[in-house]
């Protein structure tokens, strides 16, 4: 059987084309860790975390040295006992939820390039192409409405806009004039944790009594006031999804206990692979609806999430349009889109996603 003989990881920086805005602060680069598992067949696998110090405490230097943490368990480890790798990552890194989701995305990658498995397959190879949205950052209105039309134009059916900014006016008028600028789009709203329980119901509000049809509203506040998420929840008429307050399983299940949410955006970064696959059996046991969301990520990041959205077919909405904010992509080859449409590709064992040149 396919030993792991070595672990590497090393950081890349993602540089965007504009500024990135949403209410948790401003980003011109996406940073990343990559990495790099040998296997004894000549096979390397391939992980990467996209660390968001707001969602999961972690940094660059964090996840190197959580990844570093796991060498006494990977070395010389069979890769397709993937479940108990996955089982010892969730104990040590249970802090460090991105470099988690690097060493299962890494493993697994391995195991299906040794196998000859596409990745969407492993998963259960539900649908050969899936859609996502494009995200709106906080911007001026004018500039909102233009990034609306073009989306429109190149076949986007679903606008996510960042709101919860310091300026509940100004976010009602992006939204307005998002709706305005591709009115047949389905428009979706992320407060990012940045409006009080009452705010964030006024500010729907607001929008159904301007005409605004909303799809969802994610994560109106912050992510340990539970007790506010559920009054929004309960007061406003459109689904409300958990984000930042769902990084593992035991999470969704808490407020799920409670009624507090109509459903969930499940990361990789959050959750890893395995809390991913459990979160989605939680849900759909619950009869919550689901979205797969991701930070600005790496080809191998977005392949991986790409492949799981195709594979089990669980998400009414997806959020993976990160390989549209970035100058240059270091791992391609993972997936194929047109417009919205996404594709993994099902040529290529594991995600896909190779280094570039």
């Amino acid at each position: 059987m396919p030993k792991i003989e070595s672990i590497k990881a090393y950081n890349v920086d993602l540089p965007l084309k504009d500024p990135f805005e949403t209410a948790k602060g401003r980003k011109t680069v996406s940073p990343a860790v990559i990495v790099e598992l040998g296997l004894s067949n000549g096979k390397v696998g391939l992980g990467a975390a996209t660390p968001v110090k707001y969602v999961t405490g972690e940094d660059v230097e964090s996840v190197l040295v959580a990844i570093e943490s796991c060498r006494p368990v990977v070395q010389d480890a069979d890769v397709s006992r993937y479940r108990p790798l996955w089982a010892a990552f969730g104990e040590m890194l249970a802090n460090h939820a991105s470099a988690r989701a690097a060493m299962e995305t890494a493993v697994l990658d391995g195991f299906c390039k040794t196998y000859g498995m596409p990745m969407s397959y492993f998963f259960g190879g539900s649908l050969s192409q899936v859609e996502t949205d494009l995200t709106i950052p906080i911007v001026e209105p004018s500039t909102a409405r233009e990034l609306a039309e073009d989306a429109a134009a190149k076949g986007f059916n679903y606008l996510k806009i960042k709101v919860g900014g310091a300026n509940m006016e100004e976010d009602l008028a992006r939204v307005i004039a998002v709706s305005e600028g591709a009115p047949d789009a389905s428009i979706m709203l992320d407060a990012n944790q940045g409006f009080a329980p009452e705010a964030a119901v006024s500010f729907v509000s607001g929008l159904v009594r301007a005409g605004v049809k909303v799809d969802l509203l994610e994560q109106p506040v912050d992510r340990d006031d539970v007790e506010g998420l559920e009054y929004v929840t309960r007061n406003t008429s459109v689904p409300v999804l958990a984000d930042e307050a769902v990084v593992c399983p035991a999470d969704a299940i808490r407020l799920i206990r409670i009624d507090a949410i109509d459903g969930v955006n499940i990361k990789l970064m959050k959750a890893g692979i395995s809390g991913a696959l459990d979160i989605i059996s939680i849900c759909r046991a619950a009869g919550k609806r689901l979205m797969l969301g991701s930070m600005i990520e790496t080809g191998i990041g977005a392949a991986t999430s790409v492949s799981l959205a195709a594979g089990t077919g669980a998400f009414a909405w997806l959020d993976l349009d990160s390989h549209l904010l970035a100058t240059e992509e270091p791992f391609p080859g993972g997936y194929t889109f047109e417009g919205p449409f996404l594709r993994p590709n099902s040529d290529a064992p594991g995600h896909g996603a190779k280094p570039k040149g």
